[in-house]
């Protein structure tokens, strides 16, 4: 068995900077990531603000203008010009800019996009290296209670152990997977009910097999074969719990993203109801497959990532549940005096009619 003396970068850039700074100063990486999280979405509310009263702003006027478009649509059908022109004067009356509607929206969803798909990218390189320096830090540890420097790799090590009886060198192996189960509990990530949170928290052993090792770490076969590798944790994982998690994540990702969705939903009809208008006019179309398909989305996100991401998930979904419902009741408030001042103005312009 060759022995290589191998060296890992640390990730650098924007959203490792940050975690890792945080790490420095909390002391525990999970927590660290869930305290990012939070900054995140706290600095993502006012454009969640924005983004609401847009979409339900832009419902409203579509559907108090739905019985003129139908009645254009009937009249205009078969002679397109027309029908884009009349479309058009409809939407002046009603001061309504579908580009602006959609040119919010769209700003947020790349924001979040963005956001999104760069800090799980980077959690992603982390967690490479991450695995990658744990083993290597329990690899350091394992050989050098046979007097080899990894760093080093020099053979008279090598050369000395030959020279031991069988009782030694079974004795010096015992030693060995001592300290380096000593160095896995000493340099693990763990959360709560998480043995491992470099991997999904499922049922699955904590301790990676090789080829998981392999594809989930900074670390190439080329560099450390098999046969180490088994060699250096082979006896760790008899020594561990044998379940990294119970898939608590991916059923509080869905749960939690479902309760948001359907809270925003219940809060908007309800005052609605209260305030004596119409529930419809308050609720986006888009509501009912979001409701569905969202939960879903971020369930699956975090059973086949790692544990990590899926705190990141969690954490976003649960500071979503309790800020989402605040901004939307004060969307709600801004929507029902516009749509009491649109009645107004219409019982006034009937009213004047009428006496003429």
């Amino acid at each position: 068995m060759d022995l290589l003396a191998i060296t890992l970068s640390k990730p650098t850039g924007f959203w490792p900077s940050i975690i890792f700074g945080m790490e420095s100063a909390i002391k525990n990486y999970a927590w660290a990531l869930i305290l990012v999280t939070i900054i995140i979405k706290l600095i993502m509310v006012p454009m969640d603000f924005v983004n609401k009263y847009t979409s339900k702003k832009s419902s409203r006027k579509q559907a108090e203008m739905k019985p003129e478009l139908d009645k254009i649509n009937a009249k205009y059908g078969n002679d397109k010009n027309a029908l884009n022109q009349k479309t058009m004067e409809c939407y002046k009356a009603h001061n309504f800019n579908i580009m602006g509607t959609c040119l919010g929206m769209l700003l947020y969803m790349v924001l979040t996009m963005v956001v999104f798909f760069t800090l799980f990218s980077s959690l992603n390189t982390i967690s490479y290296y991450k695995i990658g320096d744990q083993f290597l830090q329990i690899r350091e540890t394992y050989f050098a209670t046979y007097g080899i420097d990894v760093d080093t790799i020099e053979t008279s090590a090598f050369d000395a152990y030959n020279l031991l009886t069988d009782d030694e060198k079974s004795a010096l192996r015992e030693t060995a997977e001592n300290n380096a189960l000593e160095t896995y509990n000493d340099t693990k990530t763990s959360f709560l009910w998480i043995e491992n949170i470099w991997i999904s928290d499922t049922t699955s052993s904590p301790v990676m097999s090789y080829d998981t090792f392999i594809s989930k770490s900074a670390i190439s076969e080329d560099e450390i074969s098999e046969q180490e590798y088994e060699l250096v944790m082979g006896s760790i994982e008899s020594n561990v719990r044998s379940n990294n998690g119970f898939f608590i994540l991916a059923l509080l990702a869905a749960g939690l993203n479902y309760l948001s969705i359907s809270i925003n939903s219940w809060i908007s009809k309800a005052k609605a109801r209260r305030q004596g208008i119409d529930p419809n006019l308050m609720s986006q179309g888009s509501g009912k497959l979001m409701t569905v398909i969202m939960p879903i989305i971020m369930g699956v996100f975090t059973l086949f990532y790692n544990a990590a991401f899926g705190l990141y998930i969690v954490a976003g979904a649960l500071i979503t549940l309790i800020s989402s419902p605040l901004v939307t009741m004060f969307v709600d408030m801004l929507e029902i005096e516009a749509i009491k001042k649109e009645q107004e103005k219409r019982v006034a312009v009937y009213d004047r009619k009428r006496r003429k």
